[in-house]
């Protein structure tokens, strides 16, 4: 097994949609995400990684899955070194175990296999074999986790099948709009009012899903999307409502109806 390690620091860069894509892989929906990775020499699409939770407590591997890309140029995570015209090198990653608690320890991780230097600046480094195929056999092992292995081919196939590539001027579905589409309207639901933290407290902290007034698969054309015009937070329930038909039903459109709902007395 090729596998190597990424990291992640949430004290430097905030995962947005972390709560929503713990959501989608544990029900077995797919979930890829571009993960920048400096050390990209050797990284191929069919390999696995592992993705370390560094910076804060606790720290610890929570998540794993496989490469979907070839490393490629993207604007930098970081907004302000985006904003300066900077790039980071990185790959798409397909995440088939992912959890906001560690699935192993960073202290379990040392004392397990402590030659390995489990801490490193940047994303990319290459782990033994044996260490690999021991956590994800474990990983397999948990029924929480655990999940159909997909052949280096069947990840190729995946991958191909990915509407391809956008320019890196184009504002797509990344991580950064739908933080700047919540930095603007917030956590809670755009059509009900419904906020997932006020029902279920902590659990529901930062949970939320995002709405794309236009549908990115129905213009056929690359676009910049303004995250406070072009998109909403929506609950679940609203989210699944609005794609009721194609093209889907207007915000508007929905908050009328439920307001006659409820003065009906429905």
């Amino acid at each position: 097994m090729t596998a190597f390690l990424y990291t992640q620091n949430p004290a430097k860069w905030h995962w947005v949609d972390l709560q929503d894509a713990i959501y989608r892989v544990s029900n077995g929906l797919d979930y890829d995400l571009y993960w920048s990775c400096r050390n990209t020499n050797k990284v191929k699409i069919g390999d696995t990684f592992f993705l370390i939770r560094l910076g804060v407590e606790p720290k610890g591997i929570i998540g794993c899955g496989y490469v979907l890309s070839e490393p490629y140029e993207r604007p930098h995570w970081d907004s302000e070194k985006a904003r300066d015209g900077q790039t980071t090198m990185g790959t798409d990653l397909l995440f088939k175990a992912l959890s906001d608690q560690p699935i192993f320890s960073l202290k379990r991780l040392r004392e397990k296999y402590p030659k390995f230097h489990w801490t490193p600046q940047t994303s990319g480094n290459s782990i033994p074999d044996a260490i690999a195929d021991k956590l994800f056999e474990q990983v397999q092992a948990e029924e929480q986790f655990s999940f159909e292995q997909p052949t280096k081919n069947e990840v190729q196939l995946y991958a191909e099948g990915k509407p391809s590539e956008v320019t890196s001027r184009t504002y797509d579905r990344s991580v950064a709009a739908r933080q700047a589409c919540i930095d603007h309207h917030g956590y809670a639901c755009s059509v009900c009012g419904f906020d997932f933290e006020q029902v279920y407290g902590e659990w529901g902290k930062s949970y939320i899903e995002v709405h794309h007034l236009r549908q990115v698969a129905d213009i056929g054309e690359e676009y910049l999307i303004d995250p406070v015009i072009d998109l909403r937070p929506v609950c679940a329930n609203c989210h699944r409502m609005l794609h009721k038909n194609r093209p889907p039903i207007s915000v508007e459109l929905l908050q009328a109806k439920l307001r006659e709902v409820s003065n009906s007395g429905g």
